[in-house]
């Protein structure tokens, strides 16, 4: 089989698994669902993921560039940093709400390398993200800030924390539910008022 021909292959597989996981749920999405949707064997799956949960990082992965994307587009021709800062809230939103069928919360509890990997990239890309929004305020005379990235660093960390202490009942293996999630953002919006507040130049 040709290079191409195996990435498409593979890329059909994961956006029909995408479209199974975000309906139903990774958990109750089995491979001969996904295999039934192609018209394909089981086996030929397994010729490409040796299993489920390979196959439900994949799809995580892919779901993480287009998140990547997505924040990267909120550095470009900024106006307000301020509101690109908001804009970067909304953009999770948007993909955690979308997406929130995937059980995220699973496959880290599981304690798959690759994705603990994958959950350090995306701190750092954020933080990156962030710190290029901060200079770009910098450059433009709306904040004050000593250390751009030092302050990213701590506004990205003080974010992910709120995420584990806003809800009242918390696992590490559980997703949030819509109104403990709409809760978060809430707070985080609020976070990031006080921290814009302390830019301002």
């Amino acid at each position: 089989m040709h290079a191409e021909n195996k990435d498409e292959m593979r890329d059909k597989i994961l956006e029909a698994a995408l479209r199974r996981f975000t309906h139903y749920g990774a958990a109750k999405t089995t491979m001969n669902e996904i295999a039934d949707d192609l018209h394909c064997s089981k086996a030929s799956l397994y010729y490409y993921f040796p299993d489920k949960k390979a196959m439900h990082l994949a799809v995580l992965e892919k779901i993480a560039e287009a998140y990547f994307t997505e924040m990267a587009k909120v550095t470009e021709n900024i106006q307000s940093a301020a509101q690109a800062l908001y804009d970067l809230i909304d953009v999770k939103k948007v993909f955690i709400s979308k997406f929130c069928r995937l059980e995220i919360f699973k496959i880290q509890h599981d304690g798959a390398s690759s994705f603990q990997e994958g959950v350090k990239r995306a701190k750092l890309i954020e933080i990156g993200v962030c710190t290029e929004i901060i200079k770009a305020g910098i450059a433009s005379g709306e904040f004050n800030v000593a250390d751009a990235a030092q302050t990213s660093e701590l506004m990205v960390q003080a974010l992910v924390g709120l995420r584990f202490s806003v809800p009242d009942h918390f696992t590490n293996d559980a997703d949030l539910d819509e109104k403990t999630f709409e809760h978060v953002i809430e707070k985080q919006k609020m976070l990031i008022d006080i921290f814009i507040k302390a830019m301002k130049a």
